[in-house]
């Protein structure tokens, strides 16, 4: 549950032994607000599984191998995408960007968040280049994503060619998402895939794989980290999966050790606080400086523009507490003006106003971790994700909960966490249990009471087998409770047809998340509201074999045909 789809079922099995099942090409995809990632695996029977990170994508090849690439994409007049990734932000990419009149799409990736996550946080989202639609951005950057796997692939991998066209029928993706998403933006996830080629979308449900970006990160630092090594059982520790836009933290207990086997201890808690609103608090500050100075609105934008992209690559990531003042490139090394502290092109910034960038942000990562650790023994805190690089932020968690509860990173890049951690996953799977973080089940229509309050005012419906209203809750599985990661939950349904021989075919169903705590009774409050809820479309199958009979007690013209809902915990 909680946005987990695994591959095959959830049988474990450990990363460092040899693969058991027939050989396959697995990817894994983290596709960031600001930075993406890929990795691979050619699992082959007899053979120890290995995940390869993709580097030298197009625009950094001579750039270091961690492998990170800038999530955006230039859109042209027509809705074209012209340039993807690190070539985006080269010179002569940004030179035909305005000789051209192309547009940018950027953090694209808030405008799937669920509703809920938006309104609760008041997201002020960009809007998309010439309104192209985000279906469109996500399949092309997702195309671009495997086209550049391909070649690396090939270039890698002994009889690289021969092997992608051998294995590419059968070949899996598995893609990461904040923990806070669910089956709606999983099946927009799905879709983006057979938009870009990857598989059918017959194909998709079994080719296609979800899994939440902490549990990816868990399977990660259980290889790469030292707490991998102090495991123990009945011992209790939290990731806190800090990224671009989403804050994830989870707690799990510790089941086994050799091999390792995890338990979610409750529902993980996803807050907006990522890394881009401590750069869009930058950007504020220097317009207001900029602005009280009386420089122009050209001059405004353009210094205000170069200096968060400056802070965003230096003074954010080497930034620790208020002893250290920052020094922000605006402008050309010839430019001067002592109005707003700059020489040399260089705004400098006192530690107490950098402070302030970060400070509304990383307190609601404090009370969002609190409230995970909260009745829990909790020993570690494993701090992953690219904003958990922050020197900031790690040591305002190490000031909060150490003594009594150490703060550790990984021993390898955090931002390599998540890609990678999508191949261990898909491999091994060593989560037992999950904490679905939402309610899930259906609307179905319930027996009219004319004298019941909450009966009124509703939309009634007359069958042959009596009066109902609309916007009944039925709930399947419900949300904050532990549930082991092979069961499955079932609940029998029923529809009503006045013929015993009525066209049957393929049909779905909408299965709704509950976003809120509790067991509501009613699915759509009045008015005719569901805006705590959100929902996904299932497939249920064909009917032709289905047998209809009589509703017994009721009138010979109404017959049923009887179904159940079956929700894994790999929903």
């Amino acid at each position: 549950m909680n946005g987990i789809n695994a591959p095959g079922g959830s049988s474990s099995r450990s990363f460092d032994d040899p693969w058991d099942d027939t050989s396959r090409i697995v990817i894994g995809i983290d596709i960031g607000t600001t930075q993406s990632g890929v990795a691979f695996a050619f699992l082959q029977k007899g053979i120890k599984p290995f995940a390869h990170r993709v580097t030298q994508w197009p625009g950094q090849e001579s750039q270091n191998l961690q492998g990170k690439i800038p999530t955006i994409v230039w859109y042209d007049s027509t809705n074209k995408a012209v340039s993807f990734g690190a070539a985006a932000l080269s010179p002569e990419a940004e030179i035909a960007a305005e000789d051209e009149g192309w547009k940018l799409a950027k953090y694209f990736k808030l405008h799937l968040h669920p509703p809920h996550l938006t309104s609760q946080h008041k997201l002020d989202l960009e809007p998309l280049p010439f309104n192209v639609p985000l279906s469109q951005v996500y399949s092309d950057f997702l195309g671009y994503l495997l086209e550049h796997t391909q070649t690396y692939f090939e270039g890698h991998v002994e009889k690289g060619k021969q092997m992608w066209q051998k294995y590419k029928p059968t070949m899996e993706l598995v893609l990461a998402h904040p923990n806070g998403w669910g089956i709606r933006e999983q099946a927009f996830l799905r879709l983006a895939a057979v938009k870009a080629g990857f598989t059918t979308a017959s194909d998709a449900a079994m080719r296609v794989h979800f899994v939440n970006e902490a549990e990816a990160s868990v399977h990660f630092c259980t290889l790469y980290s030292n707490i991998g090594r102090q495991l123990t059982p009945g011992m209790t520790f939290a990731v806190c999966d800090a990224g671009g836009s989403t804050v994830d933290t989870t707690v799990y207990l510790v089941k086994s050790s050799n091999p390792i086997r995890l338990e979610e201890t409750r529902a993980s808690n996803c807050v907006q606080a990522g890394a881009i609103f401590i750069d869009q608090s930058a950007g504020k500050y220097l317009r207001t400086i900029l602005h009280r100075a009386g420089l122009p609105p050209k001059e405004i934008d353009d210094y205000a523009t170069h200096g968060v992209k400056d802070f965003e690559l230096h003074s954010k990531r080497r930034f620790k507490d208020v002893a250290s003042d920052q020094s922000i490139k605006i402008a050309w090394i010839t430019y001067n003006n002592t109005a707003i502290r700059t020489r040399r092109g260089q705004m400098t910034l006192q530690g107490s106003e950098v402070k302030t960038f970060f400070d509304t942000w990383v307190d609601q990562i404090l009370e969002s971790v609190s409230s995970q650790l909260e009745g829990e023994p909790v020993s570690h805190v494993l701090l992953v994700g690219g904003f958990g690089e922050s020197p900031f932020l790690r040591h305002r968690l190490k000031q909060r909960f150490e003594p009594g509860c150490d703060v550790t990173t990984t021993s390898e890049q955090a931002s390599k966490a998540v890609a990678d951690g999508t191949i261990i996953w898909y491999a091994s799977n060593i989560v037992m249990k999950r904490t679905p973080q939402y309610s899930y089940g259906i609307e179905v229509l319930v027996p009219y009471n004319p004298r019941a309050q909450d009966h009124k005012r509703r939309v009634i419906v007359k069958w042959p087998t009596g009066t109902y209203v609309k916007g009944g809750w039925s709930q399947i599985v419900p949300g904050g409770v532990p549930v082991d990661c092979d069961s499955i939950t079932r609940r029998e349904y029923y529809r009503e047809y006045s013929t015993p021989n009525p066209p049957l075919d393929n049909f779905a169903e909408d299965i709704w998340c509950y976003t809120f705590k509790g067991t509501p009774q009613w699915m759509r409050f009045k008015p005719e509201s569901t805006s705590r809820f959100f929902n996904s479309r299932f497939p249920i199958g064909m009917l032709s074999e289905c047998k209809f009979e009589p509703l017994e007690g009721r009138s010979a013209s109404s017959y049923i045909a009887k179904g159940s809902a079956l929700l894994e915990s790999e929903l």
